[in-house]
């Protein structure tokens, strides 16, 4: 479990730190970065990646899932707007919706991709096998 919660974290802040460099690349932030601003987004990132922790739950339907998830991740992202007095304006939800999807792309992307390696090594164990 402790190493579920270090990937979970680290790919959290993979995703955060990615986000946030996007924020910055479209000055969607209002002022310059500073230490305490950067800390946060780590801090968040780290909390989206516990949330993502849901996933692993074999008791609630996926949809249930996603929806804790997308609520847990809102929070976050709002809780950290307020921690640096950034306005929550109505484009917010456009960028945090833009995001969140990108992000869903990239990790089902990611997992396919993967899938398909572990597919493709099981399918040469089998030949080398058949080959015996």
């Amino acid at each position: 479990m402790l190493k579920k919660i270090a990937r979970n974290a680290m790919s959290g802040i993979g995703f955060g730190s990615f986000s946030y460099i996007l924020i910055l690349l479209f000055k969607v932030q209002p002022i310059m970065p500073t230490t305490a601003n950067i800390i946060s987004v780590l801090v968040m990132s780290v909390g989206i990646g516990m949330v993502s922790l849901i996933f692993e739950s074999d008791s609630l339907p996926w949809l249930a899932e996603f929806g804790i998830h997308f609520v847990g991740t809102f929070l976050l992202v709002a809780g950290m707007m307020v921690f640096n007095h950034w306005p929550i304006v109505p484009s917010f939800w456009v960028i945090f919706v833009a995001l969140y999807v990108i992000c869903w792309i990239i990790i089902r992307v990611r997992r396919y991709l993967q899938v398909e390696r572990i597919n493709t090594a099981i399918a040469r164990r089998r030949q080398k096998r058949a080959d015996k």
